[in-house]
């Protein structure tokens, strides 16, 4: 089997249930690490599939060469119809590859947040009975749905959740590879961006982050497993 290609734009923002997955499913990986220096190849070459991951910066942030040089591999690997999955920063550099806009969210996410299912056969197929599943949450930019995509899921706080394109390709603006030590990162991290000065209420205190770890970490893996399922039945071979 060809190996996927993950980009891992931040140390300890790694693979997550993605690599779990990978490894369950005895899939080969090749892992490039832009904060380590690695450089991203603008060819999607003898890959299988293609896996961005988030990242603090923003998919506008085109002064960055290393999005620039992802957004021609992620075009490239549209254009062979090699498989490409997008989370939080992946899924919005997809849909700008896409042609659609990204910009600030209506309101930041930070924190466990339910996205609604669409109720189609598209949604179905990747989401399976899931109608409200709770999604570790962190962004303040989101993508439009880009012409020709399928509209997967939504809330009131962030429209655009997820889409798939061409039967294969997935955007997500969630973050369902987050394990435990992931999210415990972030926490840690980024304490300031979880509390910050009168926050939302879509922005959740760290506290409550970590305490929701327990309710929510266990449902999310099995439905980030079952997205994977999905992608990984396009994966080249």
């Amino acid at each position: 089997m060809r190996p996927v290609l993950v980009i891992e734009h931040t140390a300890g923002d790694g693979p997550g249930h993605f690599g779990e997955w990978l490894a369950a499913r005895r899939v080969p990986a090749t892992l490039v690490r832009v904060h380590a220096g690695e450089a991203v190849p603008a060819r999607i070459g003898g890959h299988g599939g293609l896996c961005v991951l988030g990242g603090p910066m923003g998919a506008n942030d085109t002064h960055l060469d290393h999005l620039r040089t992802e957004l021609a591999l992620i075009r490239d690997a549209l254009d062979a119809r090699v498989p490409v999955i997008g989370h939080c920063l992946g899924g919005q550099l997809l849909a700008k590859a896409l042609g659609a806009a990204v910009g600030r969210s209506p309101a930041p996410e930070i924190g466990w947040h339910p996205i609604a299912v669409d109720d189609t056969p598209a949604a179905r197929r990747w989401f399976g009975d899931a109608r409200e599943p709770v999604l570790m949450q962190w962004h303040r930019d989101a993508f439009e749905l880009p012409r020709g995509a399928t509209p997967l899921a939504g809330s009131a706080s962030c429209p655009r959740q997820a889409f798939e394109h061409d039967g294969l390709h997935l955007a997500l603006q969630g973050h369902p590879e987050a394990d435990r030590a992931k999210v415990e990162h972030w926490v840690a991290k980024h304490r300031g961006a979880a509390t910050g000065e009168a926050p939302p209420p879509t922005v959740q205190p760290p506290e409550a982050i970590l305490a929701g770890l327990e309710r929510h970490l266990a449902p999310m893996r099995a439905l980030a497993h079952r997205l994977y399922d999905a992608w990984g039945a396009g994966l080249r071979r």
